[in-house]
C-alpha cells in the first residue's frame, strides 16, 4: 500500500478535511483519519497479507456430516481483530454505535485490506450492508437485537439473491415465503453464490433476500460449491431452506425487498469497484519493485556486452506496462474516492436542489464505479504479471493469485454488462467503457491540477522542497498526459461506433455461432 497516494487523493484532491466543518463530521479531524489509516495498515499487514497465499492454497473446508464450513484459524483471528478494531462501524451512523467517518476515509481504510487479502476481505462489506438495511428498514426490535451483533462481528451478514436458474434476472427467482400465525415466514427454496453463507467466526449469520427477510443461520442447510478460480479464502456456499422451510423475519414491507436491498447493493457496487483497485494496486507495486531490481539486457545505445545489465524498468516496453498500470489503478482510485465524496456530500447537504444534482450524479457514477475498475484494474493485473515474464505466472510471486482474486469483480453485484447506462440496448459495453474512460480522464485532470498546485508549493518553499515530493507530482502529471493521449483518445472510436447505431451484436443469430 502506498500511503503517499492515499494522502494525496484524500487531502490534496478530495480535501476530506473540509467535511470536518459540517455538522455530520464535526467530531472528526485529520489526526482521527490518520489514526484509522495507520491502524488499518498495521492490521492488514499482520493479519491479512501474511496469510493471503496460505488462504488461497487452503480454502474453507466443508463437512457434510456436520453441515459446517471451517476457515483457517488465522482467518478467524483476522476477523476478530478487524471487528475489535471497530472497522465494521467506520462509516455507520453514531446513533447505531458507528464511528460516522466520511465514506472516502472508510473506503481508504478498506483498500488496505482488499490489497492485502482480496478474497478474505470480501466478508466485511456484507456485514455493513446488512446493518444499513436494518438501520433504515428494520423494526425497532430487529435494530435493537441484530444491529449490535452485526457491527461487533459476533454475527455475520449475507445477501441472498442468485438461484441456480436466475443470476441477474431477478424476476425469475422461485424461492417463496409463506406467512405463519406468529408473524414469521417459512422460506422455501435454494440460493447460491453466497459469500459468508457459512463460516466458523462465531455466532449466527443473518441472510437477506427478496421480499426482504432476516433468516438466521441455524434455520438453513448448506452445500459446498465448486472450487473457484480465485477468492478462495472467501467462504462461499449455497443454502436451502430446512425441511418444512426456514424461519424468516420480514424486513420492511412485503414485495418491497428489492427497493430496500438497493441500499446494500449500491453500497456493495461501490465496494466492488474499490475491491478491484486493491489487488491491482498490490500488483502494480509488486511489479514496480521487481522492475527496479531485476536486471536484464542493456541500453539500446550501448552495444558492449561486457557492460553491466540495466534494471528492466529502463526498457521502454516495461515503462509502458508500468504506466498503464499506474494510470488505470490510480485513475480508478480517484474515481472511487470522488464517488465517495458525492455520497458524503449527499449526507451533509441540506439544499434540495444541490441534493438533487448530487443524487443524479451518484446514479450515473454507481454503475461506472462498479464496472470500470473491476474490468480495467483486472487489465492492470494482467500487465503486472507480464512485467515479471515467466515468473509472473508462477506461485513464487503473488501476481497470479492477485489476478485470480480480482477476476470475480466483473461478476459481483451484477455482471458489468447488466449495469450499462442504456437499458441493455445494443453496444452497451462500448457506451459504459466510453463513459468510464471519460470519467477516469476527468479524475486524472483533477489529480493533475492538484499535482500542479503541489509543484508550485514546492517551488515557493525553495530549499526545503523534497526531491521525492517533486518526483511524485511530476509522475502524476506525466501519467495524466499518458492517459489522455493513449486511452481517452480511444473514446472517439467508441463514440463513432455508438453514433453509427451498429446492430451487428443484436442481429447475430444464435444458430450462426
Amino acid at each position: 500500500m502506498n500511503r503517499r497516494d492515499l494522502d494525496f487523493i484524500l487531502y490534496e484532491v478530495e480535501n476530506v478535511e473540509a467535511l470536518c466543518q459540517t455538522e455530520r463530521y464535526q467530531h472528526c479531524d485529520r489526526p482521527t483519519f490518520d489514526a484509522a489509516l495507520d491502524t488499518a495498515h498495521q492490521l492488514a499487514h499482520s493479519h491479512f497479507h501474511q496469510y493471503n497465499a496460505k488462504g488461497d492454497r487452503h480454502p474453507p473446508q466443508y463437512c457434510q456430516e456436520t453441515d459446517t464450513l471451517t476457515l483457517l484459524p488465522e482467518h478467524v483471528a483476522a476477523h476478530r481483530a478487524y471487528s475489535d478494531a471497530g472497522f465494521l462501524t467506520t462509516s455507520m451512523d453514531a446513533e447505531v454505535g458507528g464511528s460516522q467517518m466520511p465514506v472516502a476515509v472508510s473506503g481508504a481504510v478498506g483498500l488496505h485490506f482488499s490489497s492485502a487479502n482480496a478474497g478474505f476481505s470480501a466478508h466485511f462489506a456484507l456485514n455493513v450492508g446488512a446493518a444499513k438495511i436494518l438501520q433504515h428498514h428494520g423494526t425497532d426490535e430487529q435494530r435493537a437485537h441484530v444491529l449490535p451483533k452485526l457491527l461487533s462481528g459476533e454475527w455475520c451478514g449475507t445477501m441472498c439473491l442468485s438461484e441456480t436458474h436466475a443470476g441477474s434476472s431477478l424476476t425469475d427467482i422461485r424461492t417463496t415465503a409463506h406467512p405463519q400465525p406468529d408473524g414469521t415466514y417459512k422460506i422455501r427454496g435454494n440460493k447460491m453464490w453466497i459469500t459468508a453463507a457459512e463460516n466458523n467466526f462465531g455466532g449466527t449469520i443473518a441472510h437477506m433476500g427478496i421480499s426482504l427477510f432476516l433468516v438466521p443461520k441455524h434455520a438453513l442447510s448448506f452445500s459446498e460449491e465448486g472450487v473457484s478460480l480465485g477468492d478462495r479464502p472467501a467462504s462461499s456456499s449455497a443454502w436451502a431452506g430446512a425441511t418444512g422451510g426456514a424461519t424468516g423475519h420480514l424486513v420492511g414491507e412485503p414485495n418491497q425487498g428489492l427497493h430496500c436491498m438497493f441500499i446494500m447493493m449500491n453500497e456493495l457496487r461501490f465496494q466492488v469497484g474499490l475491491g478491484g483497485v486493491g489487488p491491482a494496486l498490490a500488483g502494480y507495486l509488486y511489479s514496480l519493485q521487481y522492475a527496479r531490481q531485476r536486471t536484464q539486457g542493456r541500453s539500446p545505445l550501448c552495444r558492449d556486452p561486457s557492460t553491466p545489465m540495466v534494471p528492466i524498468i529502463e526498457h521502454s516496453d516495461v515503462k509502458r506496462m508500468l504506466l498503464l498500470q499506474k494510470a488505470y489503478v490510480e485513475g480508478a482510485l480517484g474515481l472511487c474516492m470522488y464517488t465517495a465524496g458525492v455520497i458524503d456530500a449527499l449526507a451533509t447537504t441540506a439544499d434540495a436542489a444541490a441534493r438533487s444534482d448530487k443524487l443524479l450524479l451518484l446514479e450515473l457514477l454507481t454503475p461506472v464505479v462498479k464496472a470500470w475498475p473491476s474490468e480495467w484494474c483486472l487489465e492492470a493485473n494482467k500487465w503486472a504479471m507480464q512485467v515479471l515474464g515467466g515468473y509472473g505466472y508462477t506461485q513464487d510471486f503473488p501476481l497470479e493469485q492477485l489476478y485470480r482474486d480480482a477476476r470475480p469483480n466483473m461478476i459481483y453485484e451484477g455482471t458489468s454488462g447488466a449495469l450499462d447506462l442504456l437499458g441493455r440496448k445494443a453496444n452497451s459495453h462500448a457506451y459504459l467503457t466510453m463513459t468510464g474512460h471519460t470519467a477516469v480522464a476527468w479524475q486524472w485532470l483533477r489529480q493533475g491540477t492538484a499535482a500542479r498546485r503541489g509543484l508550485l508549493r514546492l517551488e515557493a518553499e525553495g530549499g526545503d522542497a523534497s526531491a521525492d515530493d517533486e518526483a511524485f507530482y511530476r509522475g502524476k502529471l506525466h501519467t495524466m498526459q499518458w492517459f489522455t493521449r493513449q486511452e481517452l483518445s480511444k473514446t472517439e472510436g467508441m463514440a463513432q461506433l455508438l453514433c453509427s447505431l451498429d446492430d451487428t451484436n443484436v442481429s447475430m443469430r444464435g444458430n450462426w455461432f
